[in-house]
């Protein structure tokens, strides 16, 4: 026995095999852009590392900086940052590593909690001393690490892919 398709039938098949191949290029087209945008963001990255040349004078002198040593006191009494402290933290972390935050927001437009975390881990503290500064917890600054790289990035990572990635930069 032989089917034959009605107009109706046939019409209907048209139309979803016009939706499907619609469909499947315009998925095609999203993946386009993600690798693209992928692409500029590892480019990007490439680029600052490149140009993340720090001489030891000026890491010296943010480490005998007067927010550095503040930042050092506020560890031995468990307290944590106020907003002029973030603001003089951003201020002596730019001038030594030459444009990190905007170099940071380049890649990803990062919430405050992000910037803090990203720019303390570029002064080489440890996660629980960030976690005392920020007034969070370990594992939120540990969720904080691992989100971000995933985000810059577009696939997982572990949270010292994040510190490596800030430290070359």
């Amino acid at each position: 026995m032989t089917t034959i398709l009605t107009d109706r039938e046939l019409f209907l098949l048209m139309i979803c095999t016009v939706f499907y191949v619609t469909l499947f290029i315009l998925v095609i087209q999203s993946n386009r852009r993600k690798i693209q945008l992928l692409q500029s963001r590892l480019d990007n990255i490439h680029a600052m590392q490149k140009m993340a040349v720090m001489d030891h004078s000026d890491k010296s002198t943010l480490m005998s900086s007067p927010i550095y040593l503040r930042i050092k006191q506020y560890l031995n009494e468990g307290r944590s940052m106020t907003e002029s402290d973030w603001t003089e933290l951003t201020e002596a972390v730019d001038a030594t590593y030459s444009g990190f935050t905007d170099k940071l927001y380049s890649l990803y437009r990062m919430s405050e909690q992000d910037l803090h975390v990203s720019l303390l881990i570029k002064i080489r503290l440890q996660p629980k001393d960030i976690a005392t500064l920020t007034a969070h917890s370990k594992e939120s600054i540990a969720s904080t690490r691992s989100r971000l790289y995933q985000r810059v990035f577009g696939k997982k990572g572990s949270t010292r892919d994040w510190d490596d990635f800030i430290l070359s930069i």
